[in-house]
C-alpha cells in the first residue's frame, strides 16, 4: 500500500508541475511563426534565434537588448532604461513594465538650474557625470523574465556574447553618428572605442569607417557577469563599484553611490488603455507621458469623422492641433507617479477630450495653447521646462504562442553621456527632468528634480487589439518627445486608412515642436507648407528621425494574417520564425 501511496504522491507531483510549469501557463502554439522586429539585423536575429529554440516573447527581448546595447550603443544599452508592454495570449491580459532611470539620493533640486538659457550649457550637462541615473533596463528585463520567460536567464545572453568577443562591422548609420558627434572624444575610453588615428603627421582622430570590425570584450565580461550571477550583479554585485570607480578616474563627479543601486527596482504597471474607432489601445502609463498623450489625441480625433483623415491638409491639421493640445497638458499635469498625483482619469475622460476637441478649427490654428483646468484637482503645477533627445530604439516580438512585446529603451541623447565604463554607454537620462524646480511664477513642476525620482519620458510602447479583442498591432518608436506623434500618426494611418504596418511606417511623418508644425524633408508633405501657413501654422522643413517598428495582425478564416513593418529612416529588419 505505501509503494502505491508513493507512486499516486509522485505522479500527482510530476502532474502539478506540468500543469504549473511555464510552459503550460502559455497557449497551444498559436502560429506558424514569430515575429522580431528590431533596428539592427543582428538584433532581430538574436530574438529569432531565442524563438526558435523555443523561447518567448520576454526570451527574445533580453537578448535583442543585450545585442543592441553592442550594436546600437548611440541608441540603447543595458546601462540605460525603458518600458516593456507585455501581452499574454493564455489570459489575454496585457502589462506593462516601468524601468525607467531614478535619481540619487543625494541630488540636489536645483542641480541642472546652472545649465538653462544656452544649448551649449544643456550639453555641459548632458556629458557630465551629474546626468547619469540608476539604470533600469536589467532589472525590468529580470523581472519581467522571471514571471514571463521560458528558457534559463544565462542562455539568452551566450548569441550576444559571442557577438561582443568576435565583433560586428560598423554600419554607415552608427558611422554617421560617430563622425558628427562633438563629445564623444572627451574620454579616453569612448575615444580609443570608436575612432581611429590618421597615419599621417596630424595623427588626428577620425571615426572608424564602414565596414570596420568593432570587438568589445568589457562588454562582453559584463555580460557574462550578469547572465551568470543574474540582474542583481548589476545592482549590489561588483558592477556598480566598478561604475563609480570608472567616473571618478576621469574626473566626473557622480552623484551615484552603491546604495542608489542597491535600492533600485523596476516596476511592473497598469497600462493605461482606450479605445479609438472601437480599437483598444493600451500603452505605458507615468512616469511616462507618451501612453496619456496618445490617448489623448486619439480621443480628440475620434470626435472627427475618419473620412477627414483621408485629406492630407486636414489630417495634418487635426492630428498637429489635438498634439498640441495633448502636449499642453503633458507639460503641466505628468510625472513620476509615486512623487505626483497625475489626473490620468480626468486626462482621458472622454467628456473632457470632447471638450478639448471643440477648441479645433478647421479654418484656423488655435492661437494659444493652454492646459486644461479641472475644478476638483488641487494641485497646480507650473509648465515643465525639458528637454528631451532623438535617440532612443524600439522593438516588437511575437511568439509562437501568441504572446507579444513591444518595448522601448533610451541612454537619452546620442550616445547618452559619452562615457562609457564596463564597455557599456552610460544614460544621460536625469537631464530628462526640468532643469528648474519652479516655473516664472512660483509654481512647482511635475518633472522636477527629486532624490530617488524618475523623469517624465515620452517612450510610448504600445499593444493595439481589434473591435472583437484580437490581438491587431504592436508600435512604438524613437525620437524623444516627437515619439508621441510618430506614433500616434501611425495608429491614426492603421485604423482610419488601413494601410499596412509598412506603408503606415514608411508614410511621411509630420511634427509638433512647440509652436511649431514641421513636415518632414524631401517628401511630398512639402507641398502643403503654404497651404498650411495660411491656416496660421508655422511650417519648417526638417529631416525625421522616427525609428517606428511593428507587427500587426489580420483575423481570417484561416487563421492570421502578420506583416511587419521597419521604419526606412534606419538599419532594421524583420525576422521571421520558422519552427
Amino acid at each position: 500500500m505505501t509503494i502505491i501511496n508513493d507512486f499516486i504522491r509522485v505522479n500527482l507531483l510530476f502532474l502539478l508541475f506540468l500543469f504549473f510549469s511555464p510552459k503550460n501557463l502559455l497557449a497551444e502554439n498559436f502560429l506558424e511563426k514569430g515575429v522580431v522586429v528590431a533596428a539592427h539585423p543582428l538584433a532581430s536575429n538574436a530574438g529569432k534565434i531565442v524563438l526558435e529554440n523555443g523561447g518567448s516573447a520576454i526570451d527574445a527581448a533580453v537578448a535583442i537588448q543585450a545585442v543592441l546595447g553592442l550594436v546600437e550603443p548611440q541608441s540603447s544599452g543595458i546601462a540605460g532604461g525603458g518600458f516593456l508592454m507585455y501581452y499574454s495570449n493564455l489570459d489575454k491580459k496585457v502589462t506593462s513594465f516601468d524601468g525607467r532611470e531614478t535619481a540619487p539620493l543625494n541630488i540636489d533640486p536645483s542641480v541642472f538650474e546652472k545649465y538653462t538659457g544656452s544649448q551649449s550649457g544643456f550639453y555641459s550637462a548632458v556629458t557630465s557625470g551629474i546626468s547619469i541615473g540608476v539604470p533600469g533596463i536589467p532589472s525590468m528585463l529580470d523581472k519581467a523574465h522571471k514571471k514571463y520567460g521560458l528558457l534559463p536567464w544565462k542562455s539568452l545572453f551566450e548569441h550576444p556574447i559571442q557577438l561582443a568577443e568576435n565583433g560586428f562591422n560598423i554600419t554607415p548609420r552608427f558611422y554617421a553618428l560617430v563622425k558628427r558627434d562633438k563629445y564623444l572624444m572627451k574620454h579616453k575610453e569612448t575615444r580609443e572605442y570608436f575612432y581611429t588615428r590618421t597615419m599621417d603627421s596630424k595623427k588626428k582622430f577620425i571615426a572608424k569607417p564602414i565596414g570596420t570590425l568593432l570587438v568589445n570584450a568589457e562588454y562582453a565580461n559584463t555580460l557574462k557577469k550578469i547572465s551568470s550571477l543574474g540582474a542583481s550583479e548589476f545592482y549590489s554585485g561588483s558592477i556598480p563599484g566598478l561604475i563609480i570607480n570608472d567616473l571618478r578616474q576621469i574626473n566626473e563627479n557622480t552623484l551615484l553611490t552603491k546604495e542608489d543601486f542597491s535600492r533600485y527596482s523596476a516596476n511592473q504597471r497598469d497600462p493605461v488603455c482606450g479605445f479609438y474607432r472601437k480599437y483598444k489601445i493600451c500603452s505605458v502609463g507615468p512616469p511616462s507621458s507618451g501612453g496619456i498623450a496618445i490617448l489623448q489625441i486619439l480621443g480628440i480625433l475620434q470626435n472627427y469623422d475618419p473620412s477627414l483623415i483621408q485629406n492630407i491638409v486636414k489630417k495634418i491639421h487635426l492630428l498637429t492641433e489635438a498634439t498640441r493640445l495633448a502636449m499642453a497638458d503633458r507639460m503641466k499635469y505628468l510625472g513620476d507617479p509615486e512623487f505626483v498625483r497625475v489626473p490620468t482619469k480626468k486626462l482621458l475622460s472622454q467628456d473632457y477630450l470632447k471638450l478639448r476637441s471643440k477648441l479645433i478649427k478647421f479654418d484656423s490654428k488655435i492661437t494659444n495653447v493652454t492646459a486644461g483646468k479641472f475644478e476638483d484637482y488641487s494641485f497646480d503645477f507650473g509648465l515643465n521646462v525639458d528637454i528631451s533627445s532623438e535617440s532612443t530604439t524600439h522593438f516588437v516580438v511575437l511568439d509562437k504562442f501568441g504572446n507579444a512585446v513591444s518595448m522601448t529603451s533610451s541612454v537619452e541623447s546620442a550616445f547618452g553621456s559619452r562615457i562609457m565604463s564596463e564597455g557599456m554607454i552610460l544614460n544621460n537620462q536625469l537631464t530628462d527632468f526640468s532643469f528648474k524646480s519652479k516655473d516664472k511664477d512660483g509654481f512647482p513642476i511635475s518633472n522636477s528634480v527629486a532624490p530617488g525620482k524618475r523623469p517624465l519620458s515620452s517612450m510610448s510602447p504600445t499593444i493595439i487589439f481589434d473591435p472583437e479583442g484580437n490581438l491587431f498591432a504592436l508600435i512604438g518608436s524613437p525620437g524623444g518627445k516627437s515619439i508621441i506623434g510618430y506614433v500616434a500618426q501611425t495608429i491614426v494611418d492603421l485604423i482610419d486608412l488601413n494601410y499596412s504596418m509598412q506603408r503606415s511606417i514608411s508614410e511621411p511623418r509630420f511634427i509638433v515642436r512647440g509652436n511649431t508644425t514641421i513636415l518632414e524633408n524631401k517628401s511630398t508633405l512639402v507641398t502643403y507648407k503654404e497651404i498650411l501657413k495660411k491656416l496660421g501654422h508655422s511650417v519648417k522643413i526638417r529631416n525625421q528621425y522616427s525609428g517606428l517598428h511593428g507587427i500587426r495582425l489580420k483575423k481570417n478564416i484561416s487563421g492570421y494574417k502578420i506583416d511587419g513593418g521597419v521604419d526606412p529612416r534606419r538599419e532594421g529588419k524583420i525576422e521571421f520564425t520558422s519552427f
